[in-house]
């Protein structure tokens, strides 16, 4: 949860202005975090699944070598 509270927090002000939400992650309503949780989740497990994928195919290259 850290590490997210800290990605929001490094986006630029203006691009979470545009999209209304407040400047600081401890200023997000219950609603606001809930949506930005889910969205780092559900990115989070799709760059697992690629990353999965990879290392499938880095193996299938090491038996052929």
């Amino acid at each position: 949860m850290k590490n997210l509270e800290e990605t929001y927090n490094m986006m630029p002000t203006i691009v979470k202005q545009h999209a209304g939400m407040p400047d600081n992650f401890i200023n997000l309503t219950s609603d606001q975090k809930r949506f930005i949780i889910e969205m780092f989740d559900i990115d989070r497990e799709a760059v697992k699944a690629t990353l999965m994928e990879t290392l499938e195919e880095m193996k299938g290259l090491v038996n052929e070598l």
